[in-house]
């Protein structure tokens, strides 16, 4: 598999789980095929007391399930793809590439395999923003992006987020992203209310419940349904408004 460049792959193996839970192994072309985002994690995050990262959990909104995570930053990263309404599903560490090339034998199991509504898919790696210049991160990220290239999926290493007030914002709208009681009720009245941006503080000083509207507000913004300006603190003099499908404004730009 000639590639640009001077990395030259002769062989990659793909190793990963079947959704069952059976060990499966095929070749780069063949896995370009496969749903690798509903596919559980390929190994083990290993938990020890000294370590530096904090492995975890995450439960997707978009998945409806719980995904394992290596670090707080991973968990950012996949709080941020449940928000992008152009994402369909994604699976933490599902794949173990092994491979052999010009420079050698190696493996890598990346962190993120995302799937998009238009059926494109990327692998993403998430590193400390400080090991990005690493010579054996950058190493790796070329064979990783070699494979990707192959197999017709998009690749990107990425350490911090950027736009970090609108990362801030996602993470506080995270927190209301499960459907509460009371929804229903306000729903309705938060829409027809917001129909022109208003405050968001004015907003819900109109219902009975002003507390109980914050939290359906915000479950809005989650959702999509209301849209507010993200690159800014959410505050009660924050413009919040209802969001149009048809809209190319929305709250989860």
């Amino acid at each position: 598999m000639k590639l640009a460049g001077d990395l030259q792959l002769r062989s990659v193996q793909v190793r990963y789980l079947h959704p069952d839970g059976q060990e499966e192994r095929c070749s780069l072309e063949d896995a370009a095929g496969l749903a690798f985002e509903n596919c559980s994690a390929i190994r083990r995050i290993p938990h020890r007391a000294d370590q530096a990262h904090t492995p975890s959990t995450h439960w997707s909104s978009t998945t409806n399930r719980m995904i394992d995570c290596e670090s707080y930053l991973e968990s950012v990263w996949m709080t941020l793809l449940d928000f992008d309404p152009e994402v369909s599903g994604f699976s933490g560490q599902p794949m173990q590439l092994l491979g052999v090339d010009d420079r050698g034998t190696w493996k890598a199991t990346p962190d993120l395999f995302v799937r998009r509504l238009d059926g494109s898919a990327t692998v993403m790696e998430v590193k400390n923003p400080g090991r990005l210049v690493d010579t054996r991160v950058r190493a790796t990220a070329e064979r990783v992006a070699a494979c990707c290239a192959v197999a017709g999926w998009g690749y990107e290493l990425v350490g911090e987020p950027p736009e970090r007030q609108r990362t801030i914002n996602v993470l506080t709208l995270a927190g209301y992203r499960r459907e509460m009681a009371g929804v229903s009720d306000y729903r309705t009245q938060l829409m027809a209310l917001a129909g022109k941006p208003v405050p968001l503080g004015q907003l819900v000083s109109f219902t009975a419940e002003p507390l109980v509207a914050r939290a359906v507000v915000l479950h809005l913004c989650w959702t999509g349904e209301l849209a507010a300006d993200l690159s800014r603190p959410l505050e009660d003099t924050t413009l919040v408004w209802a969001a149009s499908k048809s809209s190319d404004v929305g709250a989860r730009r």
